[in-house]
């Protein structure tokens, strides 16, 4: 009985905590930050902020698609302290050429990672005659396979791998979360958002309004101090639609 009461408890306590709201007297940096729409979370006024410009790729690298990004990392285009410029790739397993992917964290790129096979988690998008909804164990085994293949491929080492983005952006409610902290991830790249909510990056340990998140695929649960970097819809003015990583 007193097993059953403890129990109870701790059920209570989980569900309470995450219901907490949010509050910079309790949610402090560099471990915490809450979530922000359209307002400016640090002490620094806006015309004082440094401007970064966050280039990402995801999907497989190989010599086929190493040409465009080849022309965008140009040795020419330099930040303002005259240091080349780089980017993230987050990198799927299929046709990806492995001595690529060492020779760009070699020259000071970051290397991230999406699911191992980048099928389609949740909705079918390549009509695959064989698709299902993807369990807790495919959520598992893709990312742990994929941490293993650039380990082992690249020779980096796991510590190096520190951020996730999800195949397709099909975020499936809470599962890969779950996994990320389990594998010591430091930040995830996933969530889309409205152009009419510029989200800062913040730490998925409250809750959040998720009116204006495109994906969330009703995300309710708690992860400390893991990171949120958050994609925004981006609308060309001939009407195609872009999506931009913005911090």
């Amino acid at each position: 009985m007193l097993l059953l009461y403890f129990l109870h408890f701790l059920v209570f306590s989980s569900v309470f905590c995450r219901s907490e709201f949010c509050s910079e007297d309790k949610c402090l940096l560099p471990s915490c930050l809450c979530p922000t729409s359209n307002y400016n979370p640090i002490s620094l006024a806006f015309t004082e902020l440094p401007q970064f410009i966050l280039l990402t790729f995801v999907g497989n690298l190989n010599r086929d698609t190493l040409d465009p990004i080849r022309s965008i990392l140009n040795s020419t285009y330099r930040n303002p302290n005259k240091c080349p410029i780089s980017s993230t790739f987050f990198i799927n397993h299929v046709h990806t050429d492995y001595c690529l992917v060492q020779r760009l964290f070699d020259n000071q790129n970051e290397i991230a990672m999406t699911t191992s096979s980048n099928k389609c988690p949740l909705n079918n998008c390549y009509n695959e005659s064989n698709w299902h909804h993807w369990a807790g164990d495919d959520w598992y085994d893709e990312i742990k396979q994929q941490r293993i293949n650039i380990v082992e491929h690249a020779r980096i080492h796991q510590s190096h791998i520190k951020g996730f983005r999800v195949p397709h952006l099909q975020i499936d409610e809470n599962k890969h979360f779950e996994y990320l902290k389990r594998f010591h991830f430091h930040y995830d790249s996933s969530m889309l958002f409205k152009s009419s909510s510029l989200m800062w990056p913040f730490t998925l340990d409250y809750p959040f309004d998720q009116t204006d998140c495109i994906n969330c695929q009703q995300w309710n649960r708690s992860f400390e101090a893991l990171w949120q970097f958050p994609l925004h819809e981006w609308t060309y003015t001939h009407g195609e639609n872009r999506i931009i990583k913005l911090t």
